[in-house]
This record gives C-alpha cells, structure tokens and sequence, in this order.
C-alpha cells in the first residue's frame, strides 16, 4: 500500500491511498506536505497492522474449525 500527496491550493494538500494502484480511498486535506505526508504514513501503517490482525484471526479460527471437525468425526 502507498499513498500520494497532491497540491490543491498554495497551502492545501489531499491524501490518498491505495493498496492495488487502482482505486484509491481520499484520506484528508492538510496545510503542509510535511503534515500531508505524516497523515499518509500513519494510514498506511493502520491498514497494514488491520491487515495484519485480520489475517492472523481468520488464520485462528480455521484452525479452531478444523479441530472441532477432526473431534466430531472421531467420536461420531
């Protein structure tokens, strides 16, 4: 994932962020680009540890089912 900054006015600037390149999601408008790119690096940082939990607890709970099966049809 990465995110762009764009000048919309002398002292605005818009975020966005994408993880695939083609569509992006807007994150905000800011006064400087030293703000603008701190508001990118930290949605970018959030989405990939969300990312991260995501996948760990989906991974947990196929786990879980499986055993829960494997149990089931040994004492079915």
């Amino acid at each position: 994932m990465h995110w762009s900054v764009q000048r919309v006015t002398n002292n605005l600037f818009s975020v966005s962020a994408t993880s695939d390149g083609l569509d992006y999601t807007h994150v905000g408008n800011y006064r400087s680009v030293e703000d603008a790119n701190r508001a990118g690096r930290r949605f970018v940082s959030a989405r990939a540890h969300e990312h991260g939990r995501t996948m760990r607890e989906g991974a947990g709970s196929g786990v879980t089912q499986q055993r829960s099966l494997s149990n089931s049809s040994l004492h079915g």
